[in-house]
């Protein structure tokens, strides 16, 4: 679980959609879960089984990174285009991975020995998503609709719900560093 709480802060940080630097930040939070993935597998084997998807979520962290700094010396609408792209993706493979996560710690509670830490986190995690795609919404809108009251209005919304999401990633943040106390009490070191 140690792996999982550094790779979760870093996979599911969201910063604008045109740096390159948001990418490579997911893409060290992706080595972090293939790590977190090997952590956990002495103790289900289950786990095993979204190392592909793991290794799969670094190389498209690889792939947005690096055409985003391949393009960002240009401004046209390919930049906005793969800018989107990649965030949408990247962010829907953190998500995705997080939640089967949580839906294996919810079916295994014995993992972790801490089984309302685990319901309080994912249910924090799930409120994060929904401000995570708010975030993603109104920075898609502001991109494409640039200089009008939309993009004025999509500026405003991604400027606070930015807020709230980070918020949510520090308390989600919390959550999954009590939880890898629980897991590292329950498991000692041998």
């Amino acid at each position: 679980m140690n792996f999982f709480t550094a790779g979760f802060v870093l996979a599911c940080m969201q910063l604008d959609l045109g740096w390159g630097i948001g990418y490579i930040i997911k893409l060290v939070g992706g080595l972090f879960i293939v790590g977190g993935i090997y952590e956990l597998s002495p103790f289900e084997k289950r786990i095993g089984k979204y190392r592909t998807f793991a290794c799969a979520f670094v190389l498209v962290c690889a792939a947005a990174a690096a055409a985003t700094l391949a393009l960002a010396h240009n401004e046209s609408s390919v930049l906005k285009f793969e800018s989107i792209a990649a965030g949408l993706v990247t962010t829907a493979m953190a998500a995705l991975f997080y939640r089967k996560l949580y839906s294996l710690l919810k079916e295994r509670t014995d993992i972790i020995g801490d089984v309302p830490g685990v319901l309080k986190a994912s249910a924090q995690y799930d409120r994060m998503l929904f401000v995570t795609l708010l975030v993603l919404a109104a920075d898609a809108v502001n991109r494409f609709t640039g200089g009008t009251s939309a993009a004025d209005a999509a500026g405003v919304v991604m400027y606070f719900s930015k807020i709230v999401f980070y918020v949510y990633l520090v308390a989600c943040g919390l959550s999954m560093n009590k939880l890898r106390v629980s897991f590292n009490s329950s498991h000692p070191a041998e």
